[in-house]
């Protein structure tokens, strides 16, 4: 393909190729096109161009190789050359790993304690404690949470459902991160409190936990992320899964941790690195 193709011509194309082969989820597709749109240089440019820019444009390790994992994609559908531009890649993953052990030993210095969360998490109700509860108690990430409450699983499972059977709750999560790597979750709830919190929201069948005004689900991510983080205890989102992961191992509770480990669909190793508020020490 030439090089006078703009990007949106050249992530649409390499789309098109990845659906062909049947290797790219919805989710990775809205990924590509979203920081495809933000790439102001030619992907199909030289690569010392696109390293020079790259570091000019960003600081954060972690942008920096997002942007390259897909230029990389797209120049190698395309026949170009990649070697400077993987040899660069991999000096950011020292940086990488050194900025997060900086971010997790902050975020060890200033977030609330276990029983901080604990205590604020009790003196909640409805929505605000489901959320919460599967946050800090379960470890779901945010996209497993766009629950659809249902009476009875559907045979074409493409959703995240919720459900009442059995006195208890039945979650099943298809949607996530790492779903093509874990496949289908099963996780059971038996907590009493949390079985009652779930019939006062006094759902119906096939209405999602949370919901655009039109009782449609709510697809963009963005928008769901910011709901949620709005929603948890002290704006804290995902971090109190740090909180947590941190106690457990102060108790060395590593069953508890790699149960929190399969929730997620994340492996030990990742838990005890991008999780692990002691990870800096």
């Amino acid at each position: 393909m030439p090089i006078k193709s703009t990007n949106k011509q050249l992530i649409t194309d390499f789309i098109k190729h990845k659906k062909d082969e049947s290797k790219v989820s919805k989710q990775t597709i809205n990924t590509y096109k979203t920081v495809g749109e933000n790439i102001s240089f030619n992907i199909l440019t030289t690569q010392k161009t696109i390293i020079k820019k790259l570091k000019e444009l960003y600081t954060n390790p972690n942008t920096i190789q997002l942007y390259l994992n897909l230029i990389i994609l797209v120049r190698r559908h395309n026949d170009k050359e990649t070697n400077q531009l993987i040899a660069f890649r991999n000096t950011l993953k020292e940086k990488i790993i050194n900025e997060r052990k900086g971010n997790m030993k902050e975020m060890n210095n200033t977030l609330p304690t276990y029983e901080s969360i604990k205590e604020s998490l009790e003196n909640l109700q409805g929505i605000m404690y489901i959320i919460n509860y599967l946050i800090f108690n379960i470890g779901l990430r945010n996209k497993d949470i766009n629950l659809k409450f249902v009476n009875n699983i559907p045979s074409e499972e493409d959703e995240n459902y919720i459900q009442l059977k059995n006195n208890k709750v039945i979650l099943t999560i298809t949607d996530y991160k790492t779903d093509k790597k874990y496949g289908t979750k099963k996780i059971n709830i038996n907590d009493t409190r949390f079985i009652n919190e779930l019939k006062y929201l006094d759902l119906v069948n096939n209405e999602y936990i949370i919901s655009k005004k039109d009782n449609s689900k709510i697809n963009n991510i963005s928008t769901w992320n910011e709901k949620l983080i709005k929603l948890s205890i002290d704006k804290l989102g995902q971090k109190l899964v740090k909180i947590n992961i941190k106690k457990l191992l102060d108790e060395s509770n590593f069953k508890e941790i790699e149960t929190v480990g399969k929730n997620r669909g994340t492996s030990l190793s990742v838990l005890l690195t991008s999780y692990n508020l002691m990870h800096n020490k």
